[in-house]
């Protein structure tokens, strides 16, 4: 039970900071000190339990009843899978707090957002209760309005086509409309999945997801539930049709806000797939598994096309995101042991790896005021930490041998191959095909150029080396050693396909 302490640490830092705000090194360092703690008491967790022993693991823990009567409870489980995604989420927020180091404005507040969406992803992976999955939904999603509004950025982006009046008109590029159209996405997603996890629960008698999945009925019933959350779930993960706001809001959110929603916030809607649709609506998920493999497809092909025509890094990164999403959609809807196994571990890898991708791009704004390929140049020659970093993030993207995207795409490819469409594995490797090309074309352009009159560039801080080669390290290990990650979490995997 003293899992759910890491629900309450962030408090502490939270109160400390705002205590001490004018004291930088305080507010920089607290917030990482309690990060740590948490990925402590996840890796007690573990050891408490013999987790790496044992094939599968299963713990509920009911607080106290919220409304008795509607069968609410303030509930969490604790899986295989879910401890996994702690540690992404807890790797993600560490980043995305380095990435604040050199923030003096009103960084304290930023810090308290951060912290605030860290403790309803944490909530939200391990709740068991609907009610409570979308309490810390909304914990973690309100938060970034107000980080991007208060330290985005305003961009210039040119409008064309027979909307231009009406873009122009909204502000196109600027914190403010990426702000809102974040918001009115968000919110209109959570709309759908309150009104599904609404209708599921009392159709259900219970808002228990153990008790759900232990009715036979398996919520087959429930159509109209399944289609707002697919809608739901999908808005906020961005697949397509409904992903237009994830570019534009990491385009104008600062550096911690792209990571943030790049590393965890998108996942949110991944897990709430495997969580709940996959597992409760296994049979209409089955039958409808076909649409999810198109819009999958099309998130794949598209995000590669559009990111190879971006000038901006933080939109090629953005739209390079889309389509590794893409990727997860397409394994999940192969409902076999390998595509949930690869599904989950190209989640955490692409998590991890896009944390690196933008963390390097922030890097390199910093470095030199400008995040326009067209405009950098000469960075392995000025820049040689920061280049050398974007450059194995770059290559991490593609799926380069000895990564982690490596052993999860070829998982994707192979769960595609074995399936009854195996027809539909040139989806992947047209995706692929098209990363590599862009990725390649902007390493030489941004790193490889060589101009001879440009001046030298600040290369990266102490902390910001650390929390980069962390990064790599946890990267190239699960590229190296996957059968750690994958053996961690294959009964679980079995578990869902079972629906059990």
């Amino acid at each position: 039970m003293f899992i759910l302490s890491i629900l309450v640490l962030p408090l502490l830092p939270i109160f400390l900071i705002n205590l001490f705000s004018k004291e930088l090194k305080y507010v920089r360092t607290i917030p990482i000190i309690s990060s740590i703690a948490t990925l402590i008491i996840i890796f007690l967790y573990i050891k408490t339990n013999n987790l790496l022993y044992i094939e599968s693991h299963y713990e509920l823990i009911t607080l106290y009843p919220i409304f008795p009567l509607l069968g609410i409870n303030m509930s969490f489980s604790i899986n295989k899978i879910s401890i996994v995604l702690l540690i992404l989420a807890n790797l993600t927020i560490m980043t995305a707090l380095f990435s604040t180091f050199k923030i003096k404005k009103r960084l304290s507040h930023l810090n308290t957002l951060i912290l605030i969406i860290s403790i309803g992803i944490y909530g939200l992976i391990i709740s068991d209760d609907l009610f409570i999955f979308f309490l810390f939904y909304e914990v973690a999603v309100v938060p970034m309005f107000l980080m991007i509004t208060n330290w985005g950025y305003d961009l210039k982006r040119e409008v064309s086509g027979p909307f231009q009046k009406v873009l122009s008109s909204l502000s196109v590029g600027t914190k403010s409309y990426g702000a809102y159209k974040i918001t009115i996405y968000l919110l209109v997603g959570s709309l759908m999945i309150f009104l599904g996890l609404g209708i599921l629960g009392i159709n259900e008698g219970t808002f228990s997801i153990n008790e759900i999945l232990n009715n036979n009925n398996m919520a087959s019933n429930n159509g109209i539930a399944f289609l707002f959350l697919v809608l739901g779930f999908g808005s906020h993960s961005a697949l397509w049709p409904m992903h237009t706001w994830a570019p534009d809001g990491h385009g104008t959110a600062p550096t911690a806000g792209s990571i943030i929603f790049a590393g965890i916030l998108m996942k949110i809607g991944i897990i709430g797939f495997i969580k709940i649709i996959i597992t409760v609506f296994q049979p209409i998920f089955l039958e409808y598994s076909y649409i999810i493999m198109l819009l999958a497809s099309i998130n794949i092909i598209y995000g590669a096309f559009t990111a190879m025509m971006q000038d901006d890094l933080k939109y090629l990164a953005a739209y390079a995101s889309l389509s590794h999403i893409g990727y997860i959609f397409l394994a999940l809807a192969m409902n076999n042991e390998i595509g949930i196994s690869s599904a989950i571990l190209q989640t955490i890898s692409h998590g991890l790896i896009i944390c690196l991708l933008f963390f390097s791009v922030g890097l390199i704004f910093n470095a030199k005021g400008t995040r326009s390929i067209k405009e950098l140049n000469s960075l392995s020659d000025n820049s040689p930490f920061i280049s050398n970093i974007f450059i194995f993030s770059a290559f991490a993207s593609i799926g380069f041998p000895l990564t982690s995207g490596f052993i999860a795409e070829f998982l994707i490819i192979t769960s595609v191959a074995t399936s009854p469409q195996p027809i539909l594995i040139i989806v992947p490797l047209i995706g692929i095909f098209i990363t590599t090309l862009y990725m390649f074309r902007t390493v030489k352009k941004i790193c490889l150029r060589y101009v001879g009159n440009n001046e030298l560039t600040k290369g990266a801080a102490t902390d910001e080396k650390i929390i980069c080669i962390l990064l790599m390290i946890v990267i190239i290990t699960m590229g190296i050693f996957p059968e750690l990650f994958l053996n961690f979490i294959e009964g679980e995997s079995i578990r869902i396909i079972m629906g059990i």
